[in-house]
């Protein structure tokens, strides 16, 4: 079925409402779309989908529900006892989170601050809580201040 216009002008109005909505569509929708194709497409080939854990969780929430409503740490505990000493789970809107208690991987990553950044939320909350002393921060900052 063909749309008829009465003028050339009303067609162009129609086209130029319907590019306008279009462009807007793309413009609001495109950014969050591609930032969750990236992020669906990072997870199938990450090295972290070898690492064992308790699944999926839910689609936004991950592991954290499950996590907030326990006794602090006894999630991971039941965790840890379930799958080994290294575990993945998923974050809010799944994002992976490793988790070990083994002590060399952790002092590797510890002493390799560089590669193994924080997540941004818990780099907040510990800048609230301890300040942006030689404990908190990483990278440059963290060997200037550790070379005083």
């Amino acid at each position: 079925m063909a749309f008829q216009y009465s003028s050339a002008e009303e067609a162009l109005r129609f086209l130029t409402w319907k590019r306008l909505f279009t462009v807007t569509v793309l413009a609001v929708l495109g950014p969050p779309l591609l930032k969750l194709a990236r992020r669906i497409i990072r997870s199938r080939f990450s090295p972290l989908r070898v690492i064992p854990g308790p699944g999926n969780g839910h689609i936004v929430f991950g592991h954290m529900k499950q996590i907030r409503t326990r006794k602090q740490g006894l999630w991971h505990e039941e965790m840890i006892q379930r799958y080994g000493h290294v575990i993945k789970y998923k974050a809010y809107f799944g994002v992976d989170r490793v988790y070990t208690t083994d002590t060399k991987a952790v002092n590797y990553v510890l002493n390799h601050s560089m590669v193994y950044r924080k997540p941004d939320q818990t780099r907040f909350m510990l800048s609230r809580i301890l300040g942006d002393g030689l404990l908190f921060v990483e990278g440059h900052d963290h060997k200037r201040q550790a070379s005083r």
